[in-house]
């Protein structure tokens, strides 16, 4: 069985071992494999062009959006090795261990499919596999730049400046086509996985694998101020806030102003107002896990009482 390995050198975790090891122990799981060194996109497009039966990324989170980018609707099945600074998908997924013993678990591999966000905008349509949103957070990520490098104080100081010219507006926000009475809001995200961007566990009970999208409003509040955010945000206490709701739906509509929306670690932006849809595609990729590997326990589709979540509750369908 041929297999195609992306590696990205360059990861956080990825120094540890090389890439002509990780393709011997590939070989060693049974897979005809080879290595196309990526460089850049266009050496990606090429190594992609014909994949073979499996394609195998070893990097971190944006390594394996830029792989799925390349494979979404061709059928062709992912495995991951999870070796970034954040990995919430692969930590979305359990996967954890050296890269030894996930490549060697692919002997006989598990059988997973994972859902995708999907989004259409006045930039066309695009996808995401962690989490999409707009307010705080994505106006931090667009000042902060990811492109110019990973830095804490750079993302710190970036924080502090978003804050600092970051202007509420009124959203209107539909979900499953219910509109909320929350229009006023300094974060929603719509996730996808339990964690995005620097391991921020937004979301904690939200599964790629479930079929339901996450969504998570934090609303204007005058009697929380920004310290108790950040401590909320980086202890995963966030949901210990008297402003934090959490729903889930399969589409969500957002009437947005235009300002910094981000899509995983992308930000756009528009001119004018417009209206973004979002949607969950189920089971839209496969994925090979390696063999035992234990995922996380899903939960049923909470329901929203007195502005909680509350797990295990089936909402009513509109």
């Amino acid at each position: 069985m041929k297999a195609t390995l992306i590696h990205n050198p360059n990861a956080g975790g990825a120094g540890a071992i090389s890439s002509a090891e990780l393709e011997a122990l590939l070989i060693g799981a049974g897979y005809a494999a080879r290595h196309v060194p990526t460089e850049s996109l266009e050496d990606l497009d090429r190594a992609l062009s014909d994949p073979g039966d499996l394609v195998v990324v070893a990097g971190g989170d944006g390594t394996v959006r830029a792989t799925v980018a390349r494979l979404a609707g061709r059928g062709v099945p992912l495995a991951i090795v999870p070796m970034g600074t954040a990995n919430n998908i692969g930590g979305a997924l359990g996967l954890v261990g050296d890269p030894a013993e996930l490549l060697g678990g692919l002997a006989e591999p598990e059988r997973k499919t994972y859902d995708l966000g999907w989004v259409r905008g006045p930039w066309g349509e695009d996808f995401f596999l962690e989490g999409a949103g707009w307010g705080l957070f994505a106006a931090t990520m667009a000042v902060y730049d990811p492109e110019a490098g990973k830095s804490p104080f750079r993302a710190l100081t970036s924080f502090v400046q978003a804050v600092s010219i970051f202007q509420l507006c009124p959203l209107r926000i539909s979900l499953d086509g219910e509109e909320l009475d929350e229009p006023v809001v300094l974060l929603l995200e719509v996730m996808n996985t339990p964690a995005l961007g620097p391991r921020l566990r937004l979301a904690p009970e939200a599964s790629p694998c479930d079929g339901w999208l996450d969504v998570v409003l934090i609303r204007e509040d005058g009697r929380v101020g920004l310290t108790r955010y950040l401590t909320g945000l980086l202890q995963n206490r966030l949901e210990e806030l008297p402003n934090v709701t959490v729903h889930r739906c399969k589409r969500l509509q957002l009437e947005w102003d235009g300002s910094p929306f981000h899509l995983d670690a992308e930000i756009r932006t528009a001119e004018h107002p417009a209206l973004i849809e979002l949607e969950v595609r189920p089971a839209a990729l496969e994925l090979w896990l390696p063999a035992g590997i234990q995922l996380p326990e899903e939960t049923p589709p909470p329901a929203v009482q007195d502005g909680k979540t509350q797990p295990g509750a089936t909402p009513q369908t509109p």
